[in-house]
């Protein structure tokens, strides 16, 4: 009976350290994620500066609006919004659980141009 104890016992300490160093591996990583992130950054910037403005198909690193008026997020809003995801995990915030939103993902806007001969 008692080595069923100490093995008891023996088996929940490992579960309990594996737990442990899982949640770790996964700060581990989430904090990974982050520094890529924040790496990205500038590079979206730098590219929405050199993207020239009079393509006929504009990638949307920032916000915009369409031609209803609606905004709508770019890459950068969008990468933003994953970093704040990915920190409230981090942080541990207890919140009420709410309705995440899904990421607007629609960065490419096609302009139809006519060109007259």
């Amino acid at each position: 009976m008692k080595n069923k104890r100490y093995l008891l016992c023996v088996a929940i300490s490992i579960m309990s350290m594996n737990l442990f160093a899982s949640t770790e591996q996964e700060k581990i990583y989430l904090t990974q994620i982050l520094n890529q992130l924040n790496a990205m950054k500038p590079l979206i910037v730098a590219a929405a500066y050199e993207q020239p403005k009079t393509n006929r198909i504009q990638f949307h690193y920032t916000s915009y609006k369409d031609a209803t008026g609606k905004s709508h997020n770019g890459l950068l809003n969008d990468v933003n919004e994953i970093e704040n995801g990915i920190q409230e995990k981090l942080n541990h915030i207890p919140e009420e659980p709410h309705i995440l939103l899904p990421l607007k993902g629609d960065y490419i806007e096609h302009h139809n141009k006519v060109e007259h001969a």
